[in-house]
């Protein structure tokens, strides 16, 4: 079983051009078995590729007691090897608070910064990270539930930059038996068992499920599907590069599209051309999803002046002869606003910010009275979640039968101002209004004792 492994990770290592004479790479052990496994094999492959090996731990300040044990576990590890020790603590939570990011992001973040760090200190030129087959798929489906477009399709890269990933062509059950058979020790993270992860409902329920009921080589089917998205995604790339080279430029801190260059290549060239130059101008695409992209898509079709608000504050607006992507600015707003709403997430829309958050409904649970603050049944939300000002043909649902009333009649009955109502932000569902915010909700969206998951809606701030 040694050779088998071995031999298949060093098979996989030269496939990938990982690994070259006198590489000195960095390894990342948690202590867990995917890293433990990561870090034996390198061992092994080091007999046949000499390679310096460099042992670091992130310590993320999570688990108390057991976070110090997995610390002194691996330190004693690469002790035992006689190889280099560095350790890193740091408090994720905390940091991931202070960022406004979620603690697995941060705890990414940081432990790339502590490679990074280790790196320099040792002119080391690879870092190798403990991915496997199970991690691949778990990415690959986590994608494609939140919208992502190929490229997250892709899964994990066997080679990214200078970031190597030798277990991505064996199985999490194929670690632990090899572990297992030669007596290796190493750490349990319990939190990996807490179905509070969306990632972990993955790995304990979705995959085993998959592959007792429909597949049992589901996994090897998701990683193949994932490499093969992967070459038609290079293939798109290349062809969306002669395009973009052609039709986008930067034009006062602004990405412009010129549409006559744009408007004849196909649609797949033309939402790889606008996913680029926002991955271009905010250096990623953070919570954007095709979602977004096709709402900017729709531009090419709309009058001058139309603009879609879209997350971290960015804007799309539909210039004469063009689109322009950037940062929304603090002039005066136009007169159709409107944002696409992915939950959870902030959103500054009217010179409000909107909080979004997904939360369990307790039976019985007692919701407060409030203006700015409301909870609705999200499993009766369609899939246009959106924060705009009225238009026409907007209506509420206002009685527990079902009736409607269009939202202009609500308004002159409220005896609100014909001037104010334009300035007045919507949660709406097509144009079904689910909130006029600081005034009524629609009685579909109440909370009712079928109610799973609710949708709670914080607006703070005014007009700026």
């Amino acid at each position: 079983m040694v050779e088998y492994m071995v031999n298949k990770v060093l098979k996989y290592i030269v496939e990938n051009r990982m690994l070259l004479p006198n590489d000195k790479v960095i390894v990342g052990v948690s202590g867990g078995a995917d890293s433990v496994c990561l870090l034996n094999i390198l061992l092994e492959v080091k007999k046949t590729i000499p390679i310096t090996l460099y042992v670091v731990h992130i310590e993320h300040g999570i688990r108390g007691i057991e976070s110090e044990k997995d610390a002194e576990f691996v330190e004693k590890m690469a002790l035992q090897y006689k190889l280099v020790f560095r350790r890193f603590s740091y408090d994720v939570a905390t940091e991931a608070k202070k960022n406004g990011l979620g603690t697995e992001e941060m705890g990414r973040i940081i432990r790339y910064q502590a490679f990074e760090n280790v790196r320099k200190e040792f002119d080391c030129n690879k870092i190798a990270v403990a991915h496997n087959k199970n991690d691949n798929a778990e990415t690959m489906l986590f994608n494609l539930f939140r919208g992502s477009g190929l490229k997250g399709l892709s899964g994990i890269l066997p080679v990214r930059f200078n970031i190597i990933r030798p277990l991505l062509c064996i199985e999490r059950k194929e670690i632990e038996t090899w572990l297992a058979e030669h007596n290796i020790a190493y750490r349990t993270d319990q939190t990996n068992f807490e179905e509070d992860y969306t990632r972990n409902r993955l790995r304990l329920n979705v995959l085993p499920y998959v592959q007792k009921n429909i597949n049992k080589q589901a996994l090897a089917h998701i990683d193949q599907a994932s490499r093969i998205i992967y070459e038609t995604w290079e293939y798109l790339e290349e062809e969306t590069d002669k395009v973009y080279s052609k039709c986008v430029l930067r034009k006062d801190e602004n990405m412009v599209i010129r549409i006559p260059e744009f408007i004849h290549v196909s649609d797949v060239i033309k939402k790889n051309i606008i996913r680029k130059c926002l991955e271009s101008y905010q250096k990623g695409l953070k919570d954007i999803t095709n979602k977004h992209i096709d709402c900017i898509l729709t531009l090419v079709n709309n009058h001058t002046g139309k603009s879609i608000h879209l997350p971290n504050t960015l804007q799309a607006s539909r210039g004469y002869n063009e689109i322009i992507i950037g940062f929304k600015s603090k002039a005066l707003l136009l007169e159709k606003e409107e944002i696409l709403i992915q939950a959870p997430g902030s959103y500054l829309f009217m010179g409000y910010k909107f909080e979004f958050s997904l939360e369990q409904y307790e039976k019985n649970q007692i919701i407060p009275e409030n203006i700015y603050t409301k909870w609705f049944d999200y499993d009766k939300i369609g899939n246009d979640l959106r924060l705009r000002t009225k238009e026409a043909g907007d209506y509420l649902v206002v009685n527990s039968c079902g009736g409607t009333k269009k939202l202009k009649s609500y308004f002159i009955d409220e005896k609100i101002e014909k001037e104010k109502r334009d300035s007045i932000p919507l949660l709406c569902d097509n144009n079904h209004i689910i909130w006029a915010v600081g005034y009524r909700i629609s009685e579909k969206y109440k909370i009712s004792l079928d109610t799973k998951k609710v949708l709670k809606v914080q607006v703070n701030g005014g007009k700026e």
